[in-house]
């Protein structure tokens, strides 16, 4: 009679379920078979790290980058013993403080991968399956996930690694005569705009620094509009080292409004002794989940109603360098604006402007879509349509993504907390909100990857 094996199923392979898997490898010493399912059959990219270009950067230093909590160094170490990987890095700057390229660490993420798959002497067993999950079967001890295949895998574990949802859909009517780039991570489809086409891309964030940077490089001479509701940009990094503020002790308890006061309070301390209010902000992050879980529904609403492009640009920051690029484009090129679109139609858009009475109108031959994610979780996959039916999940309140229990286990219709079904990254961001980069999803892989080991005792042999 064989030892059980525990049999995962990992839906989506970006860099939540690749850092899942990787972190399971690491850390079970128990016979464990590993099923990663992405629909696309990009295993180890996910659409971030999916880009082509050297000049779309990460947004986090690379010290700040490893797939492991407990191994803080991985990533950097990893990068060191890569013989490719110095002509795309800088010479004369410490590897752990760069901002290194996107593709770049979607190669550590299929190394992760590749490091189970070739692992002949440990416990773990890893299946890459490239397939969609159409339909989930409840057992009475395990669960079939049916692929659009017709196959049916049985595992003991279901984990939802679904990454970001799907991208916000345009909020005005564009005519058919008008070139629209729908997806924000098809990195490649600017390609085939022309060099004088005049453009207009709706958001400001990070989508859209991603599209003027791959504009710029292939030359691009048109005009480059890109708008908003507020038209704030993503703020910039500094390349000194900023100095580590301990907020312990601080009262975080109140209404979100109370807390932005106080991080205001805090940020102008620091600049007028010296400091940096980035310092700040760094600081804040980590406490940010109890803030979050703290807060009342009506104080969350208020919070992405009011606060959240404030929240975006401090938090969400970019290279020195881009912002600098930003800046020298926005003096010949780009114009950043703040308002809505009416409406695209006959090679015109018709804005209203933030704060005034005027409509404008732009002659535009492309539109792009750099809305980034839509905010609330949509069922239009079908496994979150199939969980949400049959009851094995539910929505947050806000519904931005799943209830979930501190260890990601989903939060079932019945109101129980569910023994076979768990989530991480975006899709848990209802719950406790920082939830989207690599520092809090891998410390959500450490925790979920020791209760599903943990958990292995509750399996029977079944052979």
């Amino acid at each position: 009679m064989r030892e059980p094996v525990l049999r995962i199923g990992i839906v989506g392979a970006g860099f939540s379920g690749t850092a899942l898997a990787a972190n399971l490898h690491r850390m079970s010493g128990i016979p464990i078979e590993i099923v990663l399912i992405d629909k696309r059959g990009r295993f180890g990219e996910g659409e971030a790290y999916s880009t082509p270009y050297p000049f779309h950067l990460l947004n986090v230093r690379a010290q700040d980058m490893s797939a492991f909590e407990t191994a803080p160094d991985h990533f950097v170490n990893w990068i060191s013993a890569d013989c490719n990987a110095g002509q795309l890095l800088e010479d004369a700057i410490p590897i752990g403080d760069q901002f290194v390229p996107r593709l770049l660490y979607g190669n550590y993420l299929k190394y992760l991968l590749n490091s189970i798959l070739t692992d002949s002497s440990g416990s773990v067993r890893l299946y890459l399956e490239s397939a969609e999950v159409t339909d989930i079967l409840g057992h009475e001890d395990q669960t079939g996930l049916v692929l659009g295949s017709g196959k049916t895998i049985m595992v003991d574990k279901v984990v939802l690694a679904l990454g970001n949802n799907q991208p916000a859909i345009f909020p005005f009517p564009v005519s058919d005569s008008i070139n629209c780039i729908h997806n924000p991570w098809d990195f490649t489809a600017p390609e085939e705009i022309a060099a004088n086409d005049p453009v207009l891309i709706i958001g400001t964030g990070l989508s859209m620094i991603d599209a003027v940077l791959t504009l710029y490089h292939q030359k691009h001479k048109g005009k480059i509009f890109a708008l908003s509701r507020h038209g704030l940009l993503p703020l910039p990094h500094v390349d000194t080292k900023l100095k580590l503020v301990s907020l312990g002790g601080k009262d975080f308890t109140g209404t979100l409004r109370r807390l932005a006061r106080h991080v205001r309070s805090e940020s102008l301390q620091q600049v007028n002794a010296g400091g940096d209010w980035r310092s700040v902000i760094n600081a804040v992050r980590p406490h940010v989940p109890a803030i979050w879980e703290k807060s009342s529904l009506t104080d969350r609403k208020r919070f992405l109603r009011h606060l959240l492009p404030y929240w975006n640009i401090h938090r969400h920051r970019v290279h020195n360098k881009i912002a600098a690029t930003l800046t020298q484009l926005t003096a010949r090129q780009l114009q950043i604006l703040a308002g809505r679109v009416l409406e695209v139609d006959g090679g015109r858009a018709k804005i209203k402007l933030r704060h005034a009475d005027k409509i404008m109108q732009l002659n535009v031959k492309w539109v792009i879509n750099c809305m980034g994610p839509a905010l609330k979780m949509s069922d239009t996959q079908q496994c979150v349509k199939t969980l949400l039916q049959q009851g094995y999940a539910t929505l947050d309140p806000l519904k931005l993504g799943f209830a979930t229990a501190p260890t990601g286990a989903l939060l079932e219709a019945s109101g129980n907390i569910s023994s076979r079904f768990y989530s991480l990254g975006p899709p848990t961001k209802g719950m406790v909100w920082e939830c989207g980069a690599v520092p809090e999803i891998r410390r959500q892989c450490e925790v979920l990857a020791r209760h599903l080991l943990q958990g292995k005792n509750a399996l029977t042999d079944n052979v």
